[in-house]
């Protein structure tokens, strides 16, 4: 009894052994053509990669598309030579393909010219590339070192004054110093009264703005006269001035082409000798002549 029981103990330990081994046999054979599958599938992409890429390089690395042609510049007062020296600066050259093109490098160069305050820089397909320029507006002339340059509101020394822009810009003068912080501490001050006299009757008669040893300022119309505003309260003072041009206008008043405008809500004026002061509307009658004197 003891011998039977061992044989069928033997014989279902090999039968186990046969259905593991069927069984392992099975589990390879899926992985191995699983693995297969994957393997296939690999060889595709790369393949399929491999073309793409070798496209792409022959059709934009290699210039076969896409070459420039020409280049636009964009902006409101750009004259020739200007876009001339941007082209010239930019080291674009014709033929050259549009994909390897560094915008940002392009646009550091355009804006290398300080008279450039914004620079938009983009691809036109399929042959050319757009440059977008803002430039600096020319608020007023500096005068340093015996050369007169032009400067933006913020004080921004743009370029060398000369023919082309003209010299039609009010003169900033009383500069000349040694030490950088305090000549561009003056220009500041003098920036600061021109925006704010730009909206007042003087407008378009400022000819020249001169920062004094005290720091006062004292402008010079195109016509000469000149006008003392000293230190602050300009905003004031530029209505005092006004109301002062009014009177005058009124009475027919002959002045030195002088006044003073440094003392608060007071304007002073030297007027001609024997000038006649007329009251408004005055017509023909007679007037005795002490009122002259």
């Amino acid at each position: 009894m003891r011998l039977q029981k061992n044989k069928n103990i033997i014989k279902r330990k090999r039968n186990l052994i046969s259905k593991n081994s069927k069984n392992d046999k099975n589990s390879f054979g899926k992985y191995f053509i699983k693995s297969l599958y994957v393997f296939a599938a690999l060889i595709i992409i790369f393949a399929a990669g491999y073309s793409g890429y070798k496209s792409y390089d022959y059709f934009f690395l290699n210039k076969k598309v896409f070459k420039l042609k020409k280049i636009e510049i964009i902006g409101k007062n750009i004259t020739g030579k200007e876009k001339n020296k941007i082209i010239s600066q930019s080291g674009l050259f014709k033929n050259e393909n549009l994909i390897n093109i560094n915008l940002k490098k392009l646009s550091r160069l355009a804006a290398s010219n300080r008279w450039v305050k914004n620079v938009t820089v983009y691809r036109k397909f399929p042959d050319a590339i757009v440059i977008v320029i803002k430039k600096r507006k020319i608020f007023a002339m500096v005068v340093y070192k015996n050369n007169l340059y032009y400067v933006s509101k913020t004080g921004y020394i743009i370029g060398k004054a000369g023919v082309l822009s003209g010299y039609g810009y009010p003169v900033i003068t009383g500069l000349n110093t040694d030490d950088s912080g305090v000549y561009f501490k003056k220009l500041k001050k003098a920036l600061s009264f021109l925006r704010i006299s730009s909206h007042s009757i003087l407008s378009e008669l400022t000819g020249e703005i001169h920062v004094e040893k005290d720091n006062g300022i004292a402008l010079y119309t195109r016509k000469g006269l000149c006008i003392k505003f000293g230190i602050g309260g300009y905003k004031n003072k530029l209505k005092t001035l006004k109301k002062l041009f009014l009177e005058i206008n009124a009475i027919h008043i002959k002045y030195k082409n002088y006044i003073n405008l440094e003392y608060k809500n007071e304007a002073v004026i030297k007027v001609n000798k024997g000038s006649r002061v007329l009251p408004a509307g005055y017509k023909a009658e007679h007037v005795s002549g002490a009122i002259f004197k």
